[in-house]
């Protein structure tokens, strides 16, 4: 009987808790050779894959001088 209590009472706690906590899911599609560049960028700063491209993606701003500079660099094959 106990069992059966805790899990009414985890069902009725754990979606408000859901909610307020959620996370969110971005899918992206790299080739074999940018997923390994990534991996390996990843593996560099001692992160997993995902925090990484969060990271990066939270903290990255691009400038008109950057846009330029992307230009003549490698550029990733989708």
């Amino acid at each position: 009987m106990d069992n059966n209590i805790n899990i009414g009472i985890e069902s009725a706690i754990l979606p408000d808790m859901a909610k307020a906590e959620r996370d969110h899911q971005i899918n992206i599609r790299v080739s074999e050779e940018d997923l390994q560049f990534i991996d390996a960028k990843a593996r560099k700063y001692g992160m997993k894959r995902s925090a990484m491209m969060k990271y990066f993606a939270l903290n990255a701003e691009l400038s008109l001088t950057m846009q330029e500079e992307i230009q003549r660099l490698r550029k990733p094959q989708i």
